[in-house]
């Protein structure tokens, strides 16, 4: 009888010491956001005991009998910004600061153990996105997203319906997709009125994630050169550092790639060889020159640059119309040929009419 009593109370602490459910949950926000961290407790037990640490082992929340405890009177950066939710034990922090960053501990004691550790990291750097009219845009999340994960996208602080997205009905979104892999946002031919502030919230059970992107939307820009002239196909940014590759199109043929993982610029011609030795691409803002442009270079241009944050596609018309500097001076040659010719035979015409009355 004895070794079965000393038996149960060995099981007894082995389940309590290896029974505790432990995870590590990385979390990262804007600063002035709210942000929830998590138990996944449906609800609570009448006998759990919830305790909530900083990151420095000060307890900051703490649940009992299902009661808040008033025990813990939260840190001077913690007052008016924490909230425990009773039923669930999450714990909720509102307008986070820098302040707020470092490592947060949940523990769970009842009938099962529970122990969770959360990173938070607060930044307030917001990903700035600059395109014109009539461009496409894919806004990345980074992550991939299960069916039971929290997803919401916002602009401008209003929720954007995200299940309407990939259907017929009218949502006032019909350009905008979403990927049900990533959650990444496409907004294809995206109009004047849809510059502003996106921000997309993720919650998965690893991970928090809340990432802001300011859209600029400019007009859109067709080029039009005279012949001979030199045009220039901008990206629009005077820095290609972040990104990892930007490819130049005309019409459906590659004529340009700029590979940062490479390290590499590289130049294509199309098989009837109308680019050659014409075009220089700007190693530092990755726009395409196109230099002696001739009226076979009119056409449609297609722009790809993709970084980890988004990638943006552009179309840019080209047309190249009128005469260049050669042809007028052709023209201005030949002209003045033919009032030579004219006025030589006007002169004989005349002498020789002057040699008749005389005669």
């Amino acid at each position: 009888m004895r070794n079965h009593s000393l038996l149960f109370w060995v099981l007894l602490f082995v389940d309590g010491v290896f029974g505790s459910d432990e995870t590590f949950v990385s979390v990262s926000v804007m600063k002035g956001d709210t942000v929830t961290l998590h138990t996944y407790v449906s609800e609570l037990q009448s006998d759990d005991i919830i305790e909530w640490m900083s990151k420095d082992g000060v307890f900051i929340a703490k649940i009992e009998n299902k009661k808040i405890s008033e025990k813990y009177v939260p840190e001077k950066r913690f007052q008016g910004r924490l909230e425990l939710d009773p039923k669930t034990g999450s714990l909720t922090i509102r307008n986070i600061t820098a302040e707020h960053d470092g490592n947060y501990k949940l523990d769970i004691r009842g009938q099962q153990l529970i122990s969770k550790n959360f990173s938070v990291t607060v930044h307030d750097d917001v990903e700035s996105v600059s395109v014109t009219e009539g461009d496409s845009v894919t806004l990345h999340t980074n992550v991939k997203v299960q069916r039971d994960d929290q997803l919401f996208w916002k602009f401008e602080d209003q929720d954007i319906p995200i299940d309407r997205l990939n259907s017929a009905g009218d949502s006032g979104w019909s350009n905008a997709h979403l990927s049900n892999k990533t959650g990444d946002l496409t907004i294809k031919t995206i109009q004047m009125k849809q510059s502003g502030v996106y921000k997309v919230e993720i919650t998965t059970i690893g991970m928090i994630l809340h990432r802001k992107f300011k859209m600029t939307v400019d007009g859109v820009k067709n080029v039009s050169v005279k012949k001979g002239d030199s045009v220039t196909l901008r990206t629009g940014v005077i820095d290609i550092q972040s990104y990892d590759l930007i490819l130049w199109k005309f019409e459906n043929h590659l004529i340009a790639e700029i590979n940062k993982e490479t390290n590499k610029f590289l130049l294509y011609d199309s098989s009837d060889k109308r680019f050659k030795d014409r075009l220089q691409p700007n190693e530092k803002t990755g726009s395409l020159t196109i230099s002696d442009s001739e009226t076979t270079d009119s056409g449609v241009y297609h722009l790809n640059m993709s970084c980890s944050t988004y990638t943006l596609q552009r179309t840019i018309s080209v047309t190249v119309k009128g005469l260049s500097v050669t042809d007028i001076i052709l023209i201005s040659v030949s002209t003045a040929l033919v009032i030579a010719v004219v006025l030589a035979i006007y002169l004989y015409c005349s002498s020789r009419q002057r040699r008749d009355r005389v005669l």
